[in-house]
């Protein structure tokens, strides 16, 4: 491997983008430069229109170039790299951009998708019967999507010249990877020291929700009984069925859910179901009563009174993306999730 090896990352931008990822790519690869002492790693912003991205906390990010522009500014080869973090979930993918990536791809250029670009890629059809990681929170969802595609919970995946990545930090986590594979493990390991981050996740590893390593962490019974119910999601059980996986009483079953989560089974897996629910209507156009059966609910009617009392909002609404205050699935999810506050 030769020690002058430069490389060039062109990073697509939408508004709404996460800025945590944004600076998760970036950041390994200035800590690298600086370590190396010579620019090995260059990177541009590319905007659909060329001029700026808002991130999703609202700050504005000049961009360095539209998409053809891009396009046009480089060779392509082995040293190139096409880095894509749309943001805002309910804007179509530009034309112009899947047009690139397959350019790119033909042509020997790498290409990552972060969080919403890996699920762009996925619907596509670049990532058919290949391996993909996405965010857990929209993991369902996806291997509901997007049946060819082999899904994971890694942090990152290589499969070839895809690269993709669960988003958010991450990203740091598959700029580490593509850096041991420029120069090395040295590397790759001065710049974590560098940036105080702590082990080095691998691909091998693998995410978790907050709630699943707090109830791992505390050896909890209820981690059998939360993953059982993630699972049947579109075919609940009844309490009766649980308790019967679970091994231990109904009463200690209810005790155990209201003290670490605060709230009864039922409540909970409603919830699960409700979140399931708010997934499908943001992220895809399948008919509501298509949506409800795929949450559990065996009428339109009944599932439209359960979200909005969740929700605080109609599923149509959410559709069309006219959510009144408090309509907001972190509020409720943020209770299921907090389990500091009941330890």
């Amino acid at each position: 491997m030769l020690s002058t090896l430069r490389r060039h990352f062109s990073i697509f931008l939408s508004d709404g983008f996460s800025l945590l990822a944004f600076t998760s790519l970036t950041a390994p690869l200035r800590i690298a430069n600086e370590v190396l002492g010579y620019q090995a790693y260059s990177w541009d912003i590319v905007g659909q229109l060329g001029a700026s991205v808002r991130t999703s906390c609202g700050l504005c990010l000049p961009v360095d170039c539209d998409i053809e522009a891009a396009r046009n500014a480089k060779p392509y080869d082995r040293t190139r790299f096409l880095v894509l973090l749309p943001g805002d979930r309910r804007g179509p993918f530009p034309a112009r951009l899947i047009s690139w990536a397959r350019e790119a791809l033909s042509r020997g250029v790498s290409v990552a998708g972060i969080g919403r670009g890996a699920l762009m890629l996925a619907e596509h059809g670049f990532l058919d019967g290949r391996r993909c990681a996405v965010h857990w929170s929209v993991f369902g969802l996806s291997v509901e999507n997007f049946p060819d595609v082999v899904f994971s919970r890694a942090f990152y995946e290589i499969d070839g010249l895809l690269h993709t990545c669960a988003g958010e930090a991450a990203s740091f986590d598959l700029m580490l990877e593509i850096i041991k594979q420029d120069f090395g493990q040295d590397l790759r390991d001065s710049i974590n020291d560098v940036a105080l981050q702590g082990r080095v996740r691998s691909r091998a590893d693998r995410q978790a929700m907050a709630l699943h390593m707090r109830l791992e962490r505390i050896s909890s019974p209820l981690l059998p009984v939360v993953k059982l119910m993630e699972e049947t999601v579109a075919d609940p059980l009844n309490l009766d069925e649980l308790v019967a996986s679970s091994g231990i009483s109904r009463r200690h079953l209810e005790r155990l859910f209201q003290q670490h989560l605060g709230m009864s089974p039922q409540r909970y897996y409603r919830q699960l179901r409700i979140e399931r629910a708010h997934a499908l209507l943001e992220n895809s156009m399948i008919p509501i009563i298509d949506v409800a059966m795929a949450s559990g609910f065996v009428s339109q009617s009944h599932f439209a009174k359960v979200y909005k009392g969740f929700m605080g909002c109609t599923p149509q609404e959410t559709r069309t993306g006219r959510r009144r205050d408090g309509g907001s699935l972190d509020g409720f999810r943020e209770r299921a999730l907090a389990m500091s506050a009941a330890a």
